[in-house]
């Protein structure tokens, strides 16, 4: 049986362009394949389902975890995040959306597809953010949406948000697995993913900051979630969040992200063939001649 496995995220569908493109997707091309989508479709609950019922008749499965702009609660739509992330659970499970760990065929040709809930560490929460100064810096975070839009004042006092969507894990750490591990998550599981190649320790002398106001490093992910990486044994990690396409291999990790983002941001970043989802898995890793 052949496996393919591809990935596209930050589907952001709640643009027309985006939306158009996605519904063009060929059953005839994709209809033995798995789909992941790390997060970021819509903060609309009715969009997300027609998306779904679209995409479920493109691909044999689909694999999805929340990201933040699906816990936004507006116009009174949910009580607070928690109880809207039980909703789109909800709607997936209904749905036959995978989000939790499924097997992909058999023998030497089977993969274990694996979804990782997360969130963020801000830079005053504990050692695992991913934060890094930078001059500029929005000290006051006033232009992070999930700031007035996210509610999770149902949480036990004293628990850190990165920490309750981690525990939902927990399962998925505890379980052995018979055949190659593709994880994926939200949220950056390392902080040099942020960085072009070459420029972790210093960006480029001509580089210009895009948001000079805002720095994405406040928000971008944990080193937590690379805990949860290596205790899986993941061969690849597939991640979004940041709208920047990025493969690398970091201590045996395969990190991929493919992004479709905001259509302003494929006219002038480095979102190659943004318009498709990525094949990542073919009976075994697709590699990819050009690391970014």
């Amino acid at each position: 049986m052949t496996v393919k496995v591809y990935t596209l995220s930050d589907l952001h569908i709640d643009y027309q362009e985006n939306w158009s493109l996605l519904l063009a997707l060929s059953y005839q091309q994709y209809h033995d394949s798995a789909l992941i989508i790390p997060g970021d479709v819509t903060d609309n609950v009715h969009k997300l389902q027609e998306l779904f019922a679209h995409l479920c008749q493109v691909f044999a499965e689909v694999f999805f975890v929340p990201g933040n702009h699906e816990l936004w609660v507006r116009k009174n739509s949910h009580r607070d995040s928690l109880a809207k992330l039980d909703h789109i659970l909800s709607v997936c499970h209904q749905m036959g959306v995978h989000t939790t760990a499924q097997k992909l065929g058999e023998g030497d040709e089977a993969v274990w597809v694996v979804p990782l809930f997360s969130w963020y560490t801000k830079a005053d929460e504990g050692q695992d953010t991913l934060f890094r100064s930078k001059p500029g810096n929005d000290q006051t975070e006033q232009l992070w949406v999930d700031n007035r839009c996210c509610d999770f004042s149902a949480l036990a006092p004293n628990t850190r948000v990165v920490d309750y969507f981690l525990a939902m894990n927990e399962p998925h750490l505890r379980r052995k697995y018979d055949a190659p591990v593709i994880s994926f998550s939200h949220f950056l599981p390392l902080q040099q993913l942020i960085f072009p190649i070459g420029f972790i320790d210093g960006l480029p002398p001509l580089w210009r900051d895009p948001m000079p106001q805002f720095n994405f490093t406040r928000v971008a992910g944990s080193t937590l979630i690379n805990e949860q990486i290596k205790t899986l044994g993941s061969t690849i990690h597939v991640y979004g969040h940041q709208h920047r396409n990025r493969y690398r291999t970091v201590d045996n990790v395969t990190y991929i992200s493919h992004c479709l983002a905001y259509p302003r941001e494929r006219r002038y970043s480095n979102l190659d063939a943004q318009d498709a989802p990525k094949l990542i898995w073919h009976n075994g890793p697709v590699k990819s001649d050009h690391p970014n």
